[in-house]
Formats: structure tokens, C-alpha cells, sequence
């Protein structure tokens, strides 16, 4: 017998999951774009290095935007509609890219893509919220897997289309990820938050049935954001006292330094350089830049294979276990690379040396994938309590913009600064470094409810009779 609630939830996720295909193809298409940019053959556009390098990392300036915008405007007017206009901006980004006749409209067109990565922590709350607590996880990792589809798709399509014909394709999946958020209900706990709780209750047993499990759990939520809302009505003030309450606030405060700290592991393992210069990289190593885009296509795939790899992990083991070990080994994987670079550049003679650095990155990639970047979005979508649902991301984009803005855009400086091995060691180092830090500050989240995971952050302790008042 089916289970029409799991398949309502997949619903939800196939919006989800559509925009992340669309969004990743337009975040990727600075790889594609750069060596068409930079070759002197070229009959289209072309740009110095110094412009190309602005154009992979100017969507940060637009990214922090989005974050300031997105939040609030999530807890204003719900996720079901916010969603929905994240799709029409990726869907707008693309065609001004398609149609893009000089450096000024790529540079718009890259420009309105940041606001996505504005959306990036969103997309990953709304799936946790809109999913049950057994499969929350599992839908968090769906929405990875369609990322590195998207980023497949585009280094693959690059070897027969133009960039402008990748483009256009990309539009179709914006345009179904609208039609099927469309028809989405508003999220209980957005409902719950608002006071609007007959609603509440009419989605929450839309997406999750009535058994006696979810009733109590649909309790504690109406009880915990009532409490939330009559605390916030006795705490109206003006912005610079709600800030200083944000400073003070232990129940923002640690979710907040976790979500760095997590951030700036997941930015230096190479989520987002590595993508975005993965061709540069390899033809630095192997020296051809044929084989170079076969091994970019290659390790699309190893990383499409680890995301559903990590559907296992996530299920088997505990969320700090898998962060703090895959962390390790990749940091420790990465200082290796370096240490190979570094010895392929003394004997230029050994070529297998070159073979032997691919193989120890296309692991650490692998390892990376498995564990570290999953289930370290999955904590964030989790971690922030229910009233920091629009702030907490806001501040944590600063974060990401941040680190995501130093990589792309002084990874090639880096590079030619100190070497290849001298940027894998550096990320490599920074990498266990937070790894050390995780293991003390990070918190454990596997298979609970939301509001199990507010209540520990704020080291509140809920009864059973507390739940039954409401």
C-alpha cells in the first residue's frame, strides 16, 4: 500500500528540486563561459583575466542581497511564495544571459543569479520543514544530488552546445519548479508562527496524516510558537534593540557560530572553487586541456555518485560522527594533493605522479560529497529555532558570501602566488581547523523534530502535559 504523505513530501522536494537543477546550472556557467571568455580564437564576447575572475565571484554582492531579502521576506510572506520568486529571478537571469551581446550584460545577468545564492540556506529550511523528521535528511540530500545533476549537465552540455543554448535549456526546469510550487500548501511551521493555526493543522495533516505521533508532535509545535509569538508581542522594539537582543540571545548566538564554522569547512574542502575552476585545475595537473574537460565530466559524476552514497551514511550514522570523520580525511587528503604537486613539479619526469595527485582528489572529492557537504546543509536548514528562521540566515549569508567571494574570486591568485600546492595545503589546513572546532560546538540533530532541536538549543525541556494544554 502506498504512502500518499511520502508522495505528497516528494511533491514539495520536486519544486525544490527542479530550481536547485536550474540555479546550479547557472552558478556553474562561469566554468563553461571563462576559457570561451579568455580564448584569443573566440568570434563572441571576450574579457581579460582580471574581468573574468570579477565575474565568477560578483554574484556574492548580489548573494548577501538576497539574504538580507529573501529571510525577512520568507517570515513575511511564507515559504511557498518565496520560493516561487526565486524561480522567476533564476528564470529572468538566464534569459539576460542568453541574450547577452556584451561584458556589461554578463555581468547583470551574473548579478541577478547572486540573488539564488541568496537562497541557497532557504531552500534547505523549507525542505526540513516541509518533510518528516525520518526523511528530512534524505530530501536535504535529494536537493544536493539535483545540484550535481545541474552541475553534470552543464560541463557536459558545454562539449556540444554554446553557452548561450546551455542557457535557454535551463530555463525549462525554473519554469516546473513554479508550476509545482504553485500548488504547494504554506508550511505548518510558517502557519504556526503567524498564529493561523486552523491552517496550520489543515496543512500539517495534508503533508503528515493524523496518527497519534503526529498529533503530539503538531502540539508541541502550536504550543512552542504561541509561546514564541506572546513573548514577541511583550519584546516589540525598534531594530537597534532587537539586534542587541540578537547579540545577547544564546538560542541565535550558537546556531550562528555553528553555521560558520560549518560554512567555512564546506568553502575550504572546495564545494565552490573547485566547481567553479575544476578545468583550470585539472589542466594545471594533467597539462592538456582535452583531457582536462573528460576528467571535469568524470568528476561530475564521482560526485553524483558520493550524494547518493551519502543517502546511505545519512541514514546509518549520526550527523556529528559523519561531519567531523569525512572532514578529517579530506583535510587530511588535501595536505597529501599538496605534498603530490609539490613533488610533480621537482621530477617533471614521473608523469604518473600527475595520474596518482587526480586519483588522491578525485577521493577527497568523493569523501567530501559523501558526508561533509550534505549533511552540513542539512544542520543548517535544521538548526536555527523558528523565530531566527529569517534572521539567522541573513547573518549566516554574510558568512557565506564572505568566503564564498575570497575563494572565487583570489583562488586564481593563489595559485599563481604560492601554487597548487600551495592553495591545497592552505584550504586543507583551514579545513581541519574547523573540524577541530566542530567537534566541540556541534550538536547532534539526527531523527529529531524541529522543535526538539529549538527546545535543546534553548535548553528548554517540553512535557507531555505541556503539549497536551494546546
Amino acid at each position: 500500500m502506498y504512502d500518499k504523505y511520502f508522495l505528497r513530501q516528494c511533491f514539495i522536494a520536486s519544486g525544490i528540486i527542479f530550481q536547485a537543477f536550474c540555479g546550479s546550472m547557472s552558478v556553474t556557467l562561469p566554468s563553461v563561459l571563462n576559457p570561451i571568455l579568455l580564448s584569443p580564437n573566440t568570434s563572441d564576447i571576450k574579457a581579460t583575466s582580471y574581468e573574468v575572475s570579477w565575474l565568477a565571484a560578483c554574484n556574492s554582492i548580489t548573494g548577501l542581497v538576497g539574504y538580507f531579502v529573501l529571510s525577512p521576506m520568507m517570515q513575511k510572506i511564507g515559504r511557498k511564495m518565496t520560493h516561487f520568486s526565486v524561480s522567476v529571478t533564476v528564470a529572468i537571469g538566464l534569459i539576460v544571459l542568453a541574450l547577452a551581446k556584451n561584458m556589461v550584460m554578463l555581468f547583470i545577468a551574473r548579478l541577478i543569479h547572486g540573488l539564488y545564492l541568496g537562497s541557497i540556506f532557504i531552500n534547505s529550511i523549507i525542505a526540513c520543514e516541509y518533510s518528516d523528521p525520518k526523511r528530512r535528511s534524505y530530501m536535504v540530500a535529494i536537493k544536493k544530488l539535483s545540484v550535481s545533476f545541474g552541475v553534470l549537465a552543464s560541463h557536459t552540455l558545454a562539449l556540444c552546445w554554446t553557452w548561450r543554448q546551455i542557457s535557454i535549456f535551463s530555463i525549462f526546469p525554473a519554469i516546473i519548479a513554479m508550476i509545482i510550487n504553485w500548488y504547494w500548501p504554506e508550511s505548518p511551521s510558517y502557519l504556526a508562527l503567524k498564529g493561523k493555526i486552523d491552517e496550520c493543522r489543515h496543512s500539517f495533516y495534508w503533508l503528515h496524516g493524523k496518527s497519534g505521533e503526529k498529533e503530539y508532535e503538531l502540539r508541541i509545535l502550536i504550543a512552542a510558537q504561541t509561546e514564541t509569538r506572546l513573548k514577541n508581542k511583550l519584546n516589540k522594539s525598534n531594530m537597534v534593540i532587537q539586534l542587541l537582543h540578537l547579540c545577547r540571545d544564546k538560542a541565535f548566538l550558537k546556531p550562528f557560530f555553528v553555521t560558520t564554522v560549518l560554512l567555512l569547512a564546506v568553502d575550504a574542502s572546495g564545494r565552490f572553487y573547485f566547481v567553479i575552476y575544476v578545468t583550470q585545475i585539472i589542466k594545471e595537473i594533467v597539462g592538456n586541456e582535452s583531457s582536462a574537460a573528460y576528467c571535469t565530466i568524470f568528476f561530475d559524476i564521482i560526485t553524483i555518485v558520493a550524494i547518493f552514497a551519502s543517502l546511505f551514511v545519512i541514514h546509518k550514522f549520526k550527523r556529528r560522527t559523519v561531519i567531523c570523520c569525512s572532514g578529517f580525511m579530506s583535510g587530511l587528503l588535501m595536505i597529501i594533493i599538496s605534498i603530490l604537486i609539490y613533488l610533480k613539479s621537482q621530477f617533471v619526469t614521473l608523469l604518473y605522479l600527475s595520474w596518482i595527485a587526480l586519483s588522491v582528489i578525485m577521493i577527497q572529492n568523493f569523501i567530501t560529497c559523501i558526508g561533509l557537504i550534505p549533511i552540513s546543509y542539512n544542520i543548517i536548514g535544521e538548526i536555527f529555532p523558528l523565530e531566527y528562521k529569517g534572521s539567522g540566515p541573513s547573518f549566516s549569508g554574510i558568512s557565506f558570501m564572505t568566503f564564498y567571494f575570497i575563494s572565487l574570486k583570489f583562488t586564481p591568485v593563489i595559485i599563481e602566488e604560492i601554487g597548487l600546492q600551495g592553495m591545497y595545503f592552505m584550504y586543507g589546513l583551514s579545513l581541519l581547523l574547523c573540524i577541530f572546532v566542530l567537534y566541540y560546538i556541534l550538536p547532534e540533530t539526527k531523527d529529531k523534530t524541529l522543535q526538539d532541536i529549538e527546545d535543546e538549543i534553548r535548553g528548554i525541556k517540553r512535557t507531555t502535559v505541556e503539549a497536551s494544554k494546546c
